[in-house]
């Protein structure tokens, strides 16, 4: 049995949790937000299969490594900013990885991709280029390049199910940048990678 006070704390909490969101909706509409992935469309079949779904998108966001988020807030956004991002992915030349094994975070179940550090060196290249754009808002010591497949306390499905699709190959080719809005992700614009 539920002392009444365990039912009120249940309530308030949910409350906290409710006001929270839609502080984080407010927060999202007034300020909101931008990103910069590497599509991975080749782990879509294998994350889909996995899944028991056609096609896999979180928040319209596409199966994706980060190289930077937050990047530069929506509404604050220049055409600078956006030729300074395909001035720098100019500069980067194409490169092949596969997503070989399946780990996690707390909470974010993921497909590691090798090599990791020119991933890494891409996320630091923006750095330099934005010294304000600091990777997942400095939540973390350092960067660790994943393809997020599914997120929460337990995975949706049988793990060594998606290893046994792994490896697969996959090619850097291009940034995408993604702008936040009300029904999620949606792609503002794509830079070709080494002046393609």
């Amino acid at each position: 049995m539920t002392s009444p006070g365990s039912g009120l704390r249940t309530a308030v909490t949910r409350a906290g949790r409710a006001a929270g969101a839609v502080t984080g909706q407010a927060a999202m509409w007034l300020r909101p937000a931008t990103a910069l992935i590497v599509p991975v469309p080749e782990a879509e079949p294998a994350v889909g299969a996995w899944l028991g779904q056609p096609t896999v998108a979180f928040h319209g966001a596409p199966l994706h490594v980060t190289v930077m988020y937050p990047f530069v807030p929506a509404r604050s956004l220049t055409a600078a900013d956006e030729a300074g991002v395909a001035d720098l992915a100019g500069r980067i030349e194409p490169f092949a990885f596969s997503l070989d094994h399946v780990d996690q975070f707390p909470g974010v179940y993921y497909l590691a991709p090798v090599p990791a550090p020119p991933f890494v060196e891409i996320t630091e290249r923006i750095q330099r280029r934005w010294p304000a754009c600091v990777p997942y808002g400095g939540q973390f010591d350092s960067v660790v390049p994943h393809v997020a497949v599914a997120f929460g306390t337990a995975p949706p499905a049988d793990l060594a199910a998606l290893a046994a699709r792994l490896p697969i190959a996959s090619r850097v080719d291009e940034f995408w940048l993604l702008e936040q809005g009300w029904r999620g992700w949606r792609t503002r614009r794509r830079f070709p990678l080494g002046g393609r």
